[in-house]
């Protein structure tokens, strides 16, 4: 399938990050000098997407003032502000309000539209960064392109912690291609610890089956049963870990600092500030 859409979800309340979330979308909360959703738009742009579709919980949100394209600065005065622009120059924005039932699959139902027919499309949760050396939306292209199947991207969490996500069982065949998939199972039913995050490459078809099944727990529209029944109809869906990075949030404080850590402490001006300050307090703790 040819890839040129991303979808980004970015209607969420950010309650666990209250009260700066209060009017302020999470997704533009900063990893340094970045928007978190600037990340997400990097990576899709790095994979050759074209067209980003961002799905958000009011129009206008403040995400429109950072991103429509008559609001984008003029360049020549700041080198980080001319960065921005010349890689927004590209691709073409576009802002949809969530409407309809509570849920991460109800982006893509408001999505729908901008997602031309028989192409695929990347989904981005966006307070979920993929660090990685390659663009992980990419990976997600790649691996599509190898298998000609959908993809899901996966990492290992705490067996405590599966009762939080969607985890995934796979086939006997020693492939990494998806039996079936639970919401929120419980530590018993888990058949791995191997969660989906906030990355997928999808069809259409997916969407589809949003728009009929029912909604699930906690009277949600769920992505994960979307994704379940199309492999229970014959559709095939790989898992793909993350290549040389890993997948971080910026959900809630504890992991929203590490995120901010994590790229601080790759940037080696700022690591050079920062390492002795970090050292010192890890010795007086």
């Amino acid at each position: 399938m040819k890839i040129e859409t991303g979808v980004i979800a970015a209607a969420g309340s950010g309650t666990r990050m209250l009260p700066v979330t209060l009017g302020y979308p999470k997704e533009l909360m900063p990893v340094i000098n970045k928007p978190t959703i600037q990340l997400i738009i990097e990576e899709f742009i790095d994979a050759g997407i074209k067209r980003i579709v961002i799905v958000t919980g009011e129009n206008p949100s403040p995400l429109h003032r950072q991103y429509k394209p008559e609001n984008l600065p003029p360049a020549g005065k700041h080198k980080a502000l001319d960065e921005f622009v010349n890689k927004m120059s590209g691709v073409e924005v576009i802002f949809e309000p969530q409407a309809g039932p509570y849920g991460n699959g109800t982006p893509l139902l408001v999505a729908r539209k901008h997602i031309p027919e028989g192409e695929g499309f990347i989904y981005a949760y966006g307070d979920d960064i993929i660090k990685a050396k390659t663009s992980f939306a990419k990976q997600l292209v790649t691996t599509h392109n190898e298998t000609g199947a959908l993809v899901a991207g996966v990492q290992e969490v705490a067996w405590e912690d599966v009762v939080r996500y969607g985890i995934v069982e796979f086939k006997d065949d020693g492939s990494r291609e998806m039996k079936d998939v639970i919401e929120k199972p419980a530590r018993e039913e888990a058949k791995s610890n191997l969660a989906m995050f906030g990355r997928f490459l999808l069809s259409t078809d997916v969407i589809q089956i949003l728009s009929e099944i029912p909604l699930g727990k906690a009277n949600e529209l769920w992505l994960t049963d979307s994704v379940r029944e199309y492999i229970r109809r014959g559709g095939r869906v790989v898992a793909q870990p993350v290549i040389d990075g890993e997948w971080l949030t910026i959900g809630d404080p504890v992991n929203y600092l590490r995120t901010v850590i994590e790229y601080a402490l790759e940037d080696a001006e700022i690591r050079a500030a920062l390492e002795p300050r970090i050292r010192r307090l890890l010795e007086i703790a």
